[in-house]
């Protein structure tokens, strides 16, 4: 977990007090920057990887060996972004050993962000959950914030989903940007769930609640048809790391030139798509990145890999790829680079001397 830790604050701030268990009390402790905390996450997984409980052993919802190799698969993917150097072999060695593991997917796409995901089909695929209760871990945070705010405006379809009628009134809606990758290839796509009638694509004022299509993804229903035990506070686990990721981080790491197999970074791609009930296969002539990107959102959305991706693929900030609102504009407009890293907060660096605010803010 501190490892853990220790990769979200080099990804989101790119630096961090470290402390361990040799720091001294009450001293301020020293910051690391990116090339230190890679290398303490580095070493501390490959430390412990043996020690921990076997994949799909461990009591649910706790950490064991998958959820280590999937931390360095995901600080291998993205090492050009961290320290500037390519690690995309080490990548597909460890997405290897997470599928080695016994995972597999999920009957059905959506039975991953269902009530009872802890116990149906997607506990074969879910790697690491955030566990979510209704009525003994009540909170607004993960599930709880999806479920409700996916909860249409116009639609007042919480019941469907488990929750209140008119949820929280349309509070989370999509871009047009996204809206625009599902094409009539994906009209039967299961993982397509816009709802998009008497709605426009566009949201020009985000305070319009009834502007921009909305999404049912996730619900406080079960697979079988039952609702969660409270209808504000839901049951539904967050899929933090699910198998599919790791299908689509070997494909990347393979085209990204990290080696593994064309031929079956290929089959796990239509692997996903079967699942998903889509005819639309592909050959190894369709594999390329944009494509990964693409296939990225419509598996993974709103399962917080976006902002990772566009940095990886040099498209969050800059010009070259916008989407509506980016830095202020109806149509998007570029940014500066600095914001690809999070401004440290003020109480942070009132706490320690020795942390400064990242370049930019």
């Amino acid at each position: 977990m501190r490892a853990m830790a220790y990769y979200y604050m080099m990804d989101l701030f790119g630096k961090a007090n470290f402390a361990d268990e040799n720091t001294p009390i009450n001293a301020q402790p020293e910051v690391y920057d990116r090339t230190q905390l890679f290398s303490y996450v580095e070493s501390e997984l490959l430390d412990i990887e043996d020690d921990l409980v076997a994949a799909r052993q461990n009591e649910y919802g706790r950490a064991d060996k998958a959820v280590a190799q999937m931390i360095l698969a995901k600080i291998y993917l993205n090492a050009e972004v961290y320290i500037n150097e390519a690690h995309y072999g080490e990548c597909i060695t460890y997405c290897e050993k997470i599928i080695a593991g016994g995972f597999e997917l999920a009957d059905s796409y959506l039975h991953n962000f269902m009530a009872d995901n802890n116990t149906n089909s997607a506990t074969n695929e879910i790697i690491f959950p955030i566990v979510s209760d209704g009525v003994t871990t009540q909170n607004y945070g993960p599930t709880t914030v999806m479920v409700n705010g996916s909860v249409g405006s116009i639609e007042k379809n919480g019941d469907e989903v488990g929750v209140g009628t008119e949820g929280w009134g349309g509070a989370l809606r999509v871009r047009r940007e996204f809206s625009s990758l599902w094409g009539p290839a994906f009209a039967d796509d299961d993982r397509n769930t816009i709802i998009s009638a008497e709605r426009p694509i566009d949201i020009p004022d985000i305070s319009d609640k009834d502007t921009g299509y909305i999404i049912q993804k996730y619900s406080n229903a079960t697979s079988t048809g039952q609702l969660g035990a409270d209808k504000t506070f839901v049951d539904t686990d967050f899929p933090l790391f699910r198998l599919a990721d790791v299908y689509l981080m070997y494909a990347e790491a393979h085209l990204r030139g990290g080696g593994g197999n064309l031929a079956t970074a290929v089959g796990y791609i239509n692997a996903l798509r079967t699942r998903a009930n889509n005819p639309s296969t592909i050959s190894s002539g369709d594999l390329t990145l944009n494509f990964i990107l693409d296939e990225r959102s419509r598996e993974l959305h709103w399962e917080a890999h976006r902002r990772q991706d566009l940095i990886r693929y040099g498209r969050f900030t800059g010009g070259n790829y916008n989407w509506a609102w980016k830095g202020n504009g109806s149509n998007g407009i570029a940014i500066p680079a600095h914001f690809n890293l999070y401004p440290i907060p003020v109480g942070s660096m009132a706490a320690n001397p020795n942390l400064t605010q990242n370049p930019g803010y």
